[in-house]
């Protein structure tokens, strides 16, 4: 499989406003700006008399289905939850105005987290993460799998049975990637060694899978403290145990603040599992091994120490050390 091309594409004032003429013909832009994107472009345009700003996000042809999952996962938010999430205005795929399929969104306030790196109270603000990363598994799915636009994916009725299907195929790219085969094997062994941790589930619930500094965002209050102020981007969005998203919550934030994780489960409170730590740590080998393939697929330097690189060096560390390459203070 070719590596994904990550779509880069500059909207004109010219474009933005006859977006918005289809919109609302009373609205006009006053500017736009490139905001922090994935693989995908999005801009914040903001409007002429002022008023809140709108959100402007680009989609390649590939794959298909990306946009209408995403709004299909902010109208199942918006029913079960308080959270500040975007909400879809408009989505375009005549190619009128751009060759590109978009969407028109409202705007989220606040900052990416990664932002506030330097601010004294971060550790807060990571135990507000932690609470928003329960208060996102309300919405009850009715099987284990990954969420396209029309509903799951070869939906699996255990949360076991998801698992070993997910680390299969994960495993499966790390081999055809050209990932080293006595490591791909010791992890096939690891995995199946715990996989009875995985019989314990609290049921299948929509998972964020991307909570991360830059999709978490947040500013500071006129009280003075840094509080979170809402969630960006559902395109990972799949339904699993919430377990399985707290661990790739803690894999990508400490992988940005190795401070983070911390904090982040004071603020998650209790885990309902009998053997958190192991369960835990049981997703997060998943996680690792599935990053490592996206990152590669998306033509990154497989020895990049904060990429691929770094990603294999703790694959390794499990490997040799097993549940102590790990340690989390999880409370019960």
């Amino acid at each position: 499989m070719p590596p994904i091309k990550r779509l880069a594409f500059d909207v004109s004032l010219d474009q933005a406003a006859a977006i918005l003429a289809g919109f609302d013909p009373k609205l006009s832009p006053d500017r736009i700006t490139p905001l922090q994107g994935g693989s995908t472009e999005v801009y914040r345009i903001d409007l002429v008399g002022g008023g809140d700003p709108l959100v402007l996000k680009l989609y390649a042809d590939e794959p298909a289905w990306r946009p209408g999952k995403e709004r299909r996962v902010a109208e199942m938010l918006k029913a079960d939850t308080a959270i500040t999430i975007p909400h879809w205005l408009v989505f375009d795929e005549s190619r009128a105005i751009l060759p590109l399929r978009y969407a028109l969104t409202t705007w989220v306030p606040g900052s990416p987290l990664r932002q506030w790196f330097a601010e004294p109270d971060l550790d807060d603000v990571y135990r507000q993460v932690g609470a928003l990363v329960r208060a996102f598994h309300t919405t009850s799915m009715p099987a284990y799998g990954y969420l396209h636009d029309q509903g799951l994916i070869d939906p699996e009725p255990t949360n076991a049975a998801y698992m070993a299907g997910t680390f299969g195929r994960a495993l499966g790219r790390f081999g055809d990637r050209g990932g080293d085969a006595d490591l791909a094997r010791r992890l096939e062994d690891l995995f199946a060694q715990n996989a009875d941790v995985l019989l314990e589930s609290g049921g299948p619930v929509l998972c964020h899978d991307d909570f991360h500094q830059g999709n978490i965002l947040a500013e500071r209050a006129a009280d003075g403290r840094l509080r979170l102020t809402g969630l960006v981007d559902f395109g990972n969005a799949r339904s699993a145990d919430r377990l399985f998203d707290l661990a790739k919550t803690l894999f990508c934030c400490a992988h940005e603040d190795p401070r983070s994780p911390g904090p982040i489960l004071e603020g998650y409170g209790a885990v309902d599992h009998p053997d958190p730590q192991r369960a835990l740590w049981v997703y997060m080998l998943h996680h690792r091994l599935s990053m490592w393939g996206w990152l590669t697929r998306l033509g990154d330097d497989p020895d990049a120490p904060e990429g691929p690189g770094g990603i294999l060096r703790d694959l390794r560390a499990m490997a040799e050390l097993g549940l102590a390459s790990d340690t989390f203070e999880v409370a019960r």
